[in-house]
């Protein structure tokens, strides 16, 4: 039966292969009367990063770096999320409040103990968002008071579908902020976009 097909030849590992990756959506140019799914990162398309609770901040801090993104997702092993974690969770004054409360230190404070948890996180149905504009994402945004925000889909069976990031969306607008002065939150995007007009 398999007299038909001829095998395909092997090839010798080389020194310092790697594995690709999938590349980064390109960030298109965008104004506030655009559509707003141009400005989401689309999960159909991008691969997520998914982590389990126990890992360690200084682990975590380490893969975002290693992935180049500031969002990670806490899940179980059947991808079922349990919080997320950003970069400024890591960084801020989660850590030492914790360390204040608890004791230990840094090194020992996993992801789970200064994650947002599911229960405390805001979505925007995907439904919506096809039907809204940048400006009015920025709008809504601003009750969210946080650097990213998470788009779903479905009702019973929610499914993340992509991520809302107010530092994407300010660079996809043309906005040049100074790097003390980054957007951090979807707040202070609109007080840039109030002072670039």
């Amino acid at each position: 039966m398999l007299n038909a097909f001829t095998a395909l030849p092997y090839k010798k590992f080389v020194s310092g292969t790697t594995l690709r990756r999938p590349t980064l959506e390109q960030a298109i140019n965008v104004t506030l009367n655009d559509p707003a799914p141009l400005v989401m990162t689309d999960f159909e398309h991008v691969i997520p990063i998914t982590e389990l609770p126990t890992l360690t901040l200084p682990e975590a801090n380490d893969r975002m770096i290693t992935y180049g993104v500031r969002l990670l997702f806490v899940t179980k092993n059947d991808d079922t999320i349990l919080g997320i974690i950003t970069a400024n969770d890591i960084l801020g004054e989660r850590p030492i409040k914790h360390i204040q409360k608890y004791g230990g230190c840094f090194n020992e404070i996993t992801v789970n103990d200064v994650m947002t948890k599911r229960s405390q996180i805001n979505a925007i149905a995907y439904s919506d968002l096809l039907n809204a504009s940048v400006g009015q994402l920025i709008k809504t945004m601003k009750m969210f008071d946080r650097q990213h925000a998470l788009v779903v889909e479905g009702e019973t069976h929610a499914v993340v579908r992509g991520l809302l990031s107010a530092t994407r969306i300010s660079q996809q607008l043309g906005i040049k902020l100074e790097p003390s002065n980054r957007a951090r939150t979807f707040q202070e995007l609109e007080s840039a976009l109030m002072s670039a007009a």
